[in-house]
Order: structure tokens, then sequence, then C-alpha cells
């Protein structure tokens, strides 16, 4: 068979045509729902600790005062919402009040479902609220989805279900905090040679002697990345410095047990971070300067524009363009 590419990526699924964002995955889900009858059942199951059968599925409804909802699933007993977040992302503080008035005189159980990549230890999946109104809310990681999709692929009899389902079960897992492999933009940060409080070794040491570099995982505030890139470049002394492909990552919280360097008492539970191995140097060409950059500002460039441009902001401006041209949208 012939492989399908989609702006220069594969596409290995139906659900990849749709793409990466927070939309899309919602959109994937719901189409699932509403096709699998068992996999609507294990999710209301999850929910509710019983099966139903569901009547209704619906997409991104809007309810004046009561807020959008990412898909509500409906039978005649039960009223189920999804918050669905894409990587250690949660929703936002009150953001979930909006939704108690969707309940209002409904007889049925009602539940809010948050779902996100968060680890369930993760301190702020624990200060969710445990219940909105007399309604509760509960979290689920996609990984539990991504489990039950594959969970009733394998136990469903209809061929073309089965198909659906490991379709889903295939983009769920490439989504969940994966690194891009095919990319060729690069992250371009500021690397600090300073001493800091709470490490013997500096950012700079931890690059150059280790092969590490580490930051938060990307969420609502900060504007690090959500999905680990697939190459990291480094600027300091006013120019580019250094390329490197990232070889792999995990998400940690003790820095210390990966890096002895940094102190015992750093904790990261509550911010947890990207640890990135990085692959052998990729040299810049000498006088690849700044540009117009603000002092620590973060920009993402194709490798192959950041070798050849005069400055790293052209090289991101150049970036862009191209992305504009294919209608893509630039990070």
């Amino acid at each position: 068979m012939a492989e399908l590419r989609l702006h220069g990526r594969p596409v290995g699924t139906v659900f990849d045509l749709l793409g990466e964002k927070e939309d899309d995955i919602t959109y994937s889900l719901g189409w699932a729902l509403a096709q699998s009858d068992a996999l609507a059942r294990a999710l209301l199951r999850e929910a509710f600790d019983e099966e139903a059968d569901p009547e209704e599925v619906a997409l991104q409804e809007t309810v004046p005062g009561a807020g959008r909802t990412d898909i509500e699933v409906e039978t005649k007993r039960h009223h189920l919402i999804f918050e669905a977040k894409r990587g250690w992302d949660l929703p936002r503080p009150g953001q979930l009040e909006t939704y108690a008035g969707r309940f209002e005189g409904d007889e049925r159980a009602g539940c809010i479902l948050v779902v996100s990549e968060c680890a369930e230890h993760f301190p702020p999946v624990a200060e969710l609220p445990g219940v909105i109104g007399d309604v509760p809310v509960r979290y689920l990681p996609w990984a539990r989805i991504a489990e039950t999709v594959a969970e009733v692929a394998d136990a469903c009899r209809s061929h073309a279900e089965k198909r659906l389902l490991r379709a889903l079960h295939r983009y769920l897992r490439s989504l969940m905090t994966m690194q891009n492999v095919t990319s060729n933009l690069a992250y371009v940060l500021v690397l600090n040679d300073k001493p800091l409080d709470w490490s013997t070794i500096t950012f700079l040491q931890t690059v150059v002697d280790k092969g590490r570099y580490y930051h938060p995982v990307g969420g609502s505030k900060g504007g690090w990345p959500r999905t680990p890139p697939n190459y990291l470049a480094f600027r300091y002394r006013g120019e580019l410095q250094r390329l490197h492909h990232v070889e792999g990552y995990e998400v940690i919280m003790r820095p210390h047990e990966h890096i002895p360097e940094i102190s015992e008492d750093v904790d990261w539970t509550e911010e947890p971070h990207f640890l990135y191995k990085l692959g052998p140097l990729i040299q810049p060409p000498e006088g690849i300067k700044n540009g117009k950059l603000w002092m620590n500002q973060r920009v993402w460039a194709a490798v192959d524009v950041l070798l050849t441009s005069p400055t790293i902001s052209d090289a991101r401006d150049a970036t862009r363009a191209r992305h504009e041209e294919a209608g893509i949208p630039y990070p």
C-alpha cells in the first residue's frame, strides 16, 4: 500500500487526518463513542460504575451561562460530560463550575469526567473538586482511555468496529506526550551559565558535560512545549552555539535521582519536567546572531533554515512563512 502523507507527515489512521490539536482529539473520541456502543458503555462504567446504552453523543455543545462542553454522552439514566485536555494540563479554576447549570432539573445521574495526561498522584489532580453542586467530578488519564479502547477492540466481534477502535488506540497512543520524530523543527533556547541556588552545575554544564537538558512540561503557563521537540538548539554569547537531536526523554519530578548535582530538596511534583537525552553536537556555522529576539525569548525554527540564516530571528520568520504557505500552524 502507498504511504499517505499530509503536509509532509505520515497519516497512519483516519483520525490523523483531523490533526493533533485538543479539539481534534475530542472529535476523534466523540466519533468513536457514537460509532461504538461498546466503547461508550465502557466509559460510562468508568464514570458511573455501571453500564448503560448511549442515546446521544454531542460535541462542543454551547449553553448560554453554562459554557461549552467537549463531549456529552446521554443515556436514559445518565448525563456524562467530558472535559478533555491534551498533555499535562487541567481545567482552569472555575471552568468546571460553569457546567453546573447543565444538570439543573435533570433527574438523571450526572458526572463530569476530566481527562488529561496527568498522573493520578499529581497534586493538581488531587485538588480538582470532588463534586460540583451535587454532581461528582472524576478524573481519568488518557492512558486509561487508550487502554479501555484497546480492551473493547479486543472483545468486540464486529470487524469494522474492531478496526475503528484499533485505529483510535493507535492515534491516541501517538499523541500522549510523545516526541514528533518526523519534525524538522528545533526549539531554540537561551542557555545560561550563571550559578544556580539549587544545583552545583549550571544549565550550560548540564548540556555540555552531561548531554541533558530539562524544562517544565508545557501547560497553561510558561509557554513551554507540551510535546517534546525533536531538536533542541541553544544560543548564548549573542549567537547560536549548539544544536542537538533529542535522543530520548522522560517526565521527572525528583531531579536529584537523575542529576545528582541538583539538590535532594528540589521537588517538581507540582510542576513535572521533561528531561531530555541529547544526541551528538551538530555544530552550527559561526556567526548566526540572535537578531531581533528578546533576552530570554524561545522560538521555533526549521533546522535547515536555522543553519543557513544570518540570524535566529530570520530563521524564525522564514519558518513561520513556510508554515503559513503550507497551511500548517506555526507553533
